[in-house]
């Protein structure tokens, strides 16, 4: 394997795109040649100044297939001789598929879906995925049955896959979150316990994440302590707002998205976050504290060491710690961030965790005809809308001319009822007139005389 093509859907901050930008680093040191396609982001630049090849795609959610992406990925793929595709994330598969399949080229899925995203609930990310997107339901199929393998970080998260697309479970292979461990290093070892660092998104799914973190530091009880809290997302604003209701609100700061995270945390004692932010702090011989999704969980120690890096850090298994218990673990305890290193470095380097499989020519006649059929499927579905939405035109078209015919007939009887009440006014001043004569009170005189 020499050429191989990473697509990833944006190289912004996450999880998923620090994992990229270990593998491609590795790659590389093996001699294999990593070409990396996605939208433009914050990382980048970092890819560049690694020397690594990167094509700008854009991979936007839509419930069909866009044949002129899927043609800018063959010439990609053809350009750079590749010989096989990672696929890291669900919105790429919309034309990253297909080229795969028209030009026979081997892929592989690495399912990066933590366990919180895999729930029988309303955040299960495959549901929304194939009820907001039905193309997604056929082609997810397609797509797991046909791949030469699939990269899992959690063996939960395999089993998930295997199970719910029915694929046959030797495709399957746990790599679990690993790290470049070259690549981070810390420049110290001394830690006061007073700086501490949230590094997260700052989006609707993190929200009680990061408001877990801003609790803990404001009852953490150290004079000079500080938190500064990296990322961005359409939650900043309310974040801010509520980091202004503590205590200690005039030692927070929200510094935005950044591209030098390891930096931070090396300038950083304690880091607050989840998933592969842990790993990351781990790595650097820091403090790292799981915040939980829903709840704060607890210091990362040897004792629950395996069970996070087992479920890619993500903090579901571990028992919830209240706060105040937590903020003395943090204020009095040893902890022993020699011990954490030595087991990411024994079990999570990126040179045990990397995949390396030689590709294997696919064999896709049935992935073809199952894809032709889809796209006929979405083209048919496409064309009863349009005359569904013809019709509606129509009939649209129709009613306004109804209505149009309504308002001239009430226009019309407006004016006819306008006559009838002019003609009203004068019978009434004539009346008038007729009674206020001089005639008529002459012989309503004479008419009374008569009677009596």
């Amino acid at each position: 394997m020499k050429n191989i093509l990473i697509c990833l859907e944006k190289m912004d901050i996450g999880g998923v795109e620090t994992s990229v930008l270990n593998q491609v680093i590795e790659y590389k040191k093996r001699g294999i040649k990593p070409i990396v396609i996605s939208k433009a982001g914050i990382f980048t630049k970092f890819l560049k100044e690694k020397g690594i090849d990167f094509e700008e795609v854009e991979f936007p959610l839509e419930n069909n297939i866009d044949i002129n992406r899927v043609n800018k990925i063959i010439d990609i793929i053809e350009k750079y001789n590749v010989e096989q595709v990672i696929i890291n994330q669900l919105p790429c598969i919309l034309s990253v598929l297909p080229a795969c399949i028209i030009k026979e080229i081997p892929y592989v899925p690495y399912v990066h879906t933590p366990l919180q995203a895999i729930k029988q609930d309303e955040n299960n990310m495959y549901d929304w995925y194939e009820k907001t997107y039905s193309f997604f339901k056929d082609l997810l199929k397609i797509y797991f049955e046909n791949a030469s393998k699939i990269i899992a970080i959690s063996n939960q998260a395999a089993k998930y896959v295997k199970e719910r697309y029915h694929v046959n479970e030797e495709k399957f292979t746990v790599l679990k979150n690993s790290i470049n461990l070259d690549e981070y290093k810390s420049s110290s070892n001394e830690n006061k316990k007073e700086k501490f660092v949230l590094i997260s998104r700052l989006s609707n799914e993190k929200l009680q994440s990061v408001k877990n973190g801003i609790d803990l530091f404001d009852i953490y009880n150290k004079p000079n302590k500080v938190l500064t809290i990296v990322g961005a997302g359409d939650k900043r604003k309310e974040l801010e707002e509520y980091a202004k209701t503590k205590i200690s609100k005039d030692k927070i700061k929200f510094i935005g998205a950044k591209n030098n995270v390891k930096e931070i945390i090396d300038e950083n004692d304690i880091v607050l976050g989840l998933d592969r932010v842990i790993l990351e702090a781990l790595a650097m011989k820091k403090i790292a504290v799981q915040i939980g999704y829903d709840n704060l969980k607890q210091v990362i120690t040897m004792k629950n060491i395996e069970l996070e890096a087992n479920e890619g850090f993500c903090g579901e298994s571990l028992e919830s710690t209240d706060i105040e218990t937590l903020a003395k673990v943090l204020e009095n305890e040893n902890i022993n961030v020699e011990d954490n290193y030595e087991f990411v470095k024994d079990n999570l380097s990126i040179e045990k965790n990397i995949y390396l499989a030689e590709p294997i020519k696919p064999d896709y006649t049935d992935a073809k005809l199952k894809i032709f059929e889809l796209i006929q499927k979405i083209q048919n579905e496409k064309t009863e809308l349009e005359k569904e939405i013809t019709q509606l035109k129509n009939i649209d078209k129709n009613e306004l001319k109804e209505l149009d015919k309504l308002r001239k007939d009430l226009e019309d009887n407006k004016a006819e009822l306008n006559k009838i009440k002019e003609k009203k006014e004068e019978i009434y001043k004539e009346l008038q007139s007729v009674y206020n004569s001089k005639r008529f009170k002459l012989v309503n005189n004479l008419a009374k005389i008569i009677k009596k």
